[in-house]
């Protein structure tokens, strides 16, 4: 038998043997601006952002996994994105999204949305907050890539803008959450914060997060508002993860974006960010 024939056996028998191969689990976190208000419907718009400019370029492959929204104004508008991404990708999608959240008259929903063939959603609950600490609660998504075997478990968070105290607080207060998710489980461990946070990721308002064991560290922190000039103003939007246990980190970054009027006018003033993981199984 020959060198080649005896690799490609080795290959078949390992693929035949049901080993997970390696593969990327590609993640969007995106504040979607109203989604669903009068102005805020060009589903098309949200889906083709998502799938086609995933990445921090033009060149950039398209696809996405699984994407974590905000400011999802109803169930309807998250129904409304999912099917735009299958339609859009021609692969199908789903999604799970949270009841309205918020103390006042005005209210937010959570989302998240997955490929059917990649992602298996294991739980998708919202944060029991029993002190009222939360204008708007997080969504706890535990999700497990099907590809690989990998299981993650993701804290889908939009702080509040407010006061400049209430934001400090909430900040302040997701340690408490992150720290909770991340100790009350021995099997997943790879725990990963993101979303619209209101607060650039180098401010000192972090410290309580980032003074957890193992260590918590950010990764993106662009510029990702957008102005009513068109142009990025604040970095708000991040990932927040323990890299001692979220060893499948490939890559980050903030989403491409081909033409940013066009972008703020229609669809949002928050650019998406996206997060690469690597595995070929689970590793916790």
């Amino acid at each position: 038998m020959g060198i080649r024939s005896l690799v490609l056996g080795v290959v078949l028998a390992v693929t035949s043997s049901g080993v997970a191969a390696a593969a990327y689990l590609r993640v969007l976190s995106w504040n979607t601006l109203h989604a669903g208000w009068s102005g805020q419907t060009d589903w098309t718009g949200y889906a083709t952002q998502a799938w086609v400019d995933f990445g921090s370029t033009a060149a950039a492959a398209n696809g996405v996994d699984v994407i974590f929204a905000q400011e999802v104004m109803y169930a309807e508008s998250a129904a409304s994105i999912s099917a735009a991404l299958t339609a859009v990708s021609g692969v199908t999608w789903d999604y799970r999204v949270t009841a309205a959240i918020g103390r006042t008259s005005y209210k937010e929903r959570y989302a998240v949305f997955f490929r059917t063939d990649r992602v298996q959603i294991l739980s998708a609950t919202v944060w029991a907050d029993s002190g009222d600490v939360f204008e708007r609660e997080p969504q706890i998504v535990k999700l497990r890539h099907t590809q690989t075997g990998a299981d993650y478990t993701f804290i889908n968070w939009h702080t509040v803008f407010g006061t400049t105290a209430e934001r400090q607080a909430e900040v302040a207060a997701i340690a408490s959450v992150f720290n909770s998710i991340q100790s009350g489980s021995s099997s997943d461990q790879d725990v990963i914060l993101l979303g619209d946070h209101n607060r650039e990721a180098t401010s000192p308002w972090w410290a309580n997060l980032t003074s957890l064991s193992p260590a918590v560290s950010y990764k993106v922190n662009e510029l990702t508002s957008i102005n009513t000039s068109c142009g990025f103003a604040s970095a708000y939007d991040h990932f927040w993860f323990q890299s001692s246990h979220v060893s499948e980190y490939s890559s980050s970054g903030r989403d491409y974006i081909a033409n940013m009027c066009t972008f703020r006018n229609g669809l949002s003033d928050h650019a998406p960010i996206y997060l690469s993981l690597y595995s070929s199984s689970d590793t916790d």
